[in-house]
């Protein structure tokens, strides 16, 4: 999906529309005025068919009045004109340097026109001009981001969201784009380290927070199985288990992790918090004990602690809340206050997700703080930040590692975590400060998209085209969730209309194309396909796509190389299955053979992946 674009709605009447100046008036004929006049009036109104005829009118009777231009192109900016309105605010710029607003909307314009790096640079000089203009700050941002300058992008909009706190749409558009950087960060790792140890683990990670406790097993223990030492892979299969209230299992996964690592004060925290679930207080207590004198911020974090503030879990298994109520219970009657047993009490209520008993338990201990040596590095500094739970301060350490270990994957992994953090940190934020504005429809439509709850988010999401019904990327997630069920005529109606709004907006270019070759009708699809190819390079289901329709109109030669320059990218098998076919049809039998032989070997690599593409990818999708 196109990358974060917040604030890109054009409201007519929101729009400072040029008028002459008094000097200019003096110079112009009483025809110049009249047809400005009726121009401005046109525009004012909507009608903006009308309005270009009658500033074109002007500007053949006055080829050298900047204002004509400046209209002009906010009337073909409000038609998706994006070539013709950078055309005309450029001839603005060219006769009146500095006029108002001309750097904002031209800036823009080069954006939409796919040219970020020079809309970038109109987009300062705006700033520079007015550093109170929120669209400025916030497109600045966008530009950045269609740059490939993510992390340069992500500070923008933080420094946009200081200078306009609590605004609801930069708390929207920084958390959207936090968790679509995070999103992208995950897939690329994912694809990078496809069949290793770090793969499982995050696909268990991503299990584990759906509560696909079967497919989360499986990862973690096919990472054990390629990575025996790891005990991350065995903290989490612990935490599986013990979320389905299985004792037993838990405590054999963690006594390994203990093994092979005695001093992790994670593993020791998590033990002593099973143990107290099989009623055992005393030894409970003392291996929390432990870990919090081993590195008391990992392990209180292994813990659930700090207390995130987000809504109590609703979905506990009713075995574990019983065990958490039945250990709890004993627990507060036990003797000998400490501060291990305010940890585990503040733990236990965590985990039973009865959130203000584990604040109030929590509070008792929350004074006590710790902090990094000086000479810390820049990871274990992150690393601290993390356990913490202080996930905006670990981003600046983590991104200084990366730049001299760009090959740290364990430590992209965790600037990927912390920013998922931070995108729901702002969503929080936004409940808080405007409980009722549209956004908060999108966010839920996100979210159950993430879930797969389909029908829910096509709810959201026409809750918004109520009321924003132009707002970037809602009919792409119309059109997407219309499809994904089979409604090609619903999803050809909005994609067209995202693509009308956005002309070169790829994923809706790209899905619009899959949805035309569905419909045999490959010819319509083939330039939808190559656009988005040609906005996205790294759109890889498209090329699927593209080389489908290819081989359907027997461009053999074409279909094989779009579908070439994918094949490394293939995660579900779809461009490899492709590139057999026209294979085939080219009468290259053994190649085709072993390209079928590499559908199914990913197939079988990917039999326990995602239920859904859209548990990863699909957050990137805005």
């Amino acid at each position: 999906m196109p990358p974060v674009r917040p604030l890109r709605v054009l409201v007519l009447s929101g729009v400072v529309v040029c008028a002459l100046t008094s000097s200019s008036r003096a110079q112009q004929s009483s025809a110049v005025q009249e047809h400005f006049s009726l121009a401005q009036q046109d525009q004012q109104q909507g009608l903006l068919d009308a309005a270009a005829h009658e500033y074109r009118a002007v500007l053949k009777l006055d080829p050298g009045l900047p204002e004509a231009y400046v209209n002009l192109g906010l009337v073909y900016y409000a038609q998706a004109k994006f070539g013709d309105s950078a055309r005309a605010l450029t001839s603005a710029a060219k006769l009146r340097p500095g006029m108002r607003g001309v750097s904002l909307w031209l800036g823009i314009d080069y954006v939409k026109l796919n040219r970020p790096a020079q809309g970038a640079a109109l987009l300062r000089e705006a700033i520079r001009l007015d550093p109170a203009d929120k669209l400025a700050q916030s497109w600045l941002a966008t530009s950045l981001w269609d740059a490939g300058q993510v992390d340069a992008a992500l500070s923008q909009l933080r420094s946009a969201n200081l200078r306009f706190p609590n605004d609801p749409d930069l708390l929207f558009a920084l958390s959207e784009a936090y968790d679509k950087a995070a999103s992208q960060q995950t897939e690329q790792l994912l694809e990078e380290s496809s069949g290793t140890a770090l793969s499982d683990l995050i696909y268990g990670t991503i299990y584990s927070e759906e509560r696909a406790w079967p497919k989360a097993e499986s990862h973690l223990r096919r990472a054990i199985e390629r990575d025996p030492c790891s005990i991350d892979a065995r903290l989490n299969l612990a935490q599986v288990y013990l979320e389905q209230g299985q004792l037993s299992a838990a405590q054999e996964a963690v006594d390994q992790a203990t093994k092979l690592a005695p001093r992790s004060a994670a593993a020791l925290a998590v033990s002593g918090e099973l143990l107290l679930l099989m009623q055992q207080p005393a030894e409970g207590l003392a291996h929390i004990e432990k870990a919090v004198e081993i590195d008391r911020s990992e392990a209180l974090d292994a813990l659930g602690l700090p207390i995130d503030d987000q809504p109590g879990r609703n979905d506990v298994d009713a075995k574990l809340l019983s065990q958490c109520r039945e250990a709890s219970s004993k627990l507060e009657a036990y003797p000998n206050p400490s501060t291990a047993k305010d940890i585990a009490l503040a733990a236990l209520n965590v985990l039973a997700g009865e959130e203000d008993a584990a604040l109030r338990f929590y509070q008792k201990i929350a004074a006590v703080q710790s902090s990094p040596a000086p000479s810390t590095s820049d990871f274990a500094r992150a690393t601290f930040d993390l356990h913490e739970h202080r996930y905006e301060d670990a981003e600046a350490p983590l991104l200084r590692w990366l730049k001299t270990h760009p090959g740290d994957r364990t430590a992209r992994y965790d600037l990927a975590l912390a920013r998922r953090q931070i995108s729901r940190s702002q969503l929080r934020i936004l409940l808080t400060v405007a409980p009722d504005s549209y956004h908060v429809h999108q966010m839920l439509g996100q979210l159950y998209v993430s879930r797969e709850e389909d029908d829910k988010a096509l709810a959201e999401y026409l809750a918004v085209a109520t009321v924003q019904p132009d707002l970037p990327n809602l009919h792409f997630w119309l059109g997407h969730l219309y499809w994904k069920h089979g409604d090609a005529d619903h999803a050809l109606t909005e994609l067209t209309r995202e693509l009308e709004l956005s002309p070169n907006h790829p994923e809706s270019n790209g899905e619009l194309g899959a949805v035309l070759v569905a419909e045999d009708r490959t010819d319509e699809a083939i330039p939808h396909l190559e656009a988005a190819i040609r906005s996205k390079p790294d759109l890889w289901p498209a090329y699927a796509q593209l080389g489908r329709a290819y081989a359907s109109e027997k461009k053999y030669s074409l279909a094989e190389e779009v579908l070439s320059r994918a094949l490394a990218h293939d995660q579900d098998g779809t461009t490899h299955y492709q590139f057999a076919l026209v294979l085939r049809a080219e009468g290259k039998s053994a190649q085709a053979t072993q390209a079928f032989e590499q559908v199914r070997a990913i197939k079988n690599e990917k039999m326990a992946a995602p239920s859904t593409s859209d548990a990863v990818s699909g957050r990137a999708k805005q």
